[in-house]
């Protein structure tokens, strides 16, 4: 875990790195650091859900999809402190969950934008948060410098967002690039988990899904 944090930190200063370099960095590290990463993942292992090109990535533990009741997992805010998904869930009707890789790359830079600027066509009262496994400490300051207008929330501890949602790249330990909408019941009400790793959500079916889930 602290070759993986490293290697965020080392991201997150610098934005020429892009997310081949991260997945190949920690694919050349020995089979027990790479094993360290998912060791507390488990279940199923999928290699039919996304891929990296032509390159298939295998996905670990069950992934959750429309209809499945949100997990109750806490997450880590730009102050360090635990963030309740389930909480959230009972303060908003509808909460969009934006998950990539690492904000430092350039795609997930440009989802994370989309998304942002996506904000004024929502419905009141939606509760959008970014999720990544960077450091909160690179979080924050991508926040400040991009002028992001929602929350970046961090699973770099303990992982169990990616574990709980089946969200974990086994290759590299990160999260599978993917977009979520929770409806006011806590079931998730639409997903779209990216399936070339290397591309973007449908922005366009993401704000329609919302729309649809608040009711308007």
């Amino acid at each position: 875990m602290l070759r993986f944090c490293s290697l965020l930190l080392l991201v997150a200063c610098s934005r020429s790195v892009s997310e081949g370099d991260v997945v190949d960095y920690l694919r050349d590290q020995p089979p027990a650091a790479r094993a360290e990463l998912v060791a507390k993942a488990d279940g199923p292992e999928n290699t039919a859900l996304i891929k990296r090109g032509s390159t298939p990535l295998t996905v670990v533990g069950k992934t959750l999809d429309v209809g499945d009741l949100l997990p109750e997992v806490t997450l880590i805010d730009g102050k360090l402190q635990p963030l309740s998904l389930g909480a959230i869930s009972r303060e908003h009707k509808v909460i969009v969950l934006s998950v990539v890789p690492s904000i430092d790359t350039r795609v997930c830079e440009s989802q994370t934008h989309h998304v942002n600027d996506a904000l004024g066509s929502m419905p009141p009262g939606v509760q959008v948060l970014t999720v990544s496994r960077d450091l909160p400490y690179a979080q924050t300051r991508f926040s400040e410098e991009a002028v992001i207008r929602h929350p970046l929330v961090s699973d770099y501890r303990g992982g169990a967002f990616g574990r709980a949602f089946g969200l974990v790249v086994k290759e590299s330990g990160l999260l599978v690039r993917s977009v979520w909408v929770i409806g006011a019941d806590g079931k998730i009400a639409y997903r779209q988990i990216v399936e070339d790793q290397g591309t973007e959500p449908d922005y366009d079916a993401l704000v329609a899904a919302v729309k649809k889930t608040a009711g308007t």
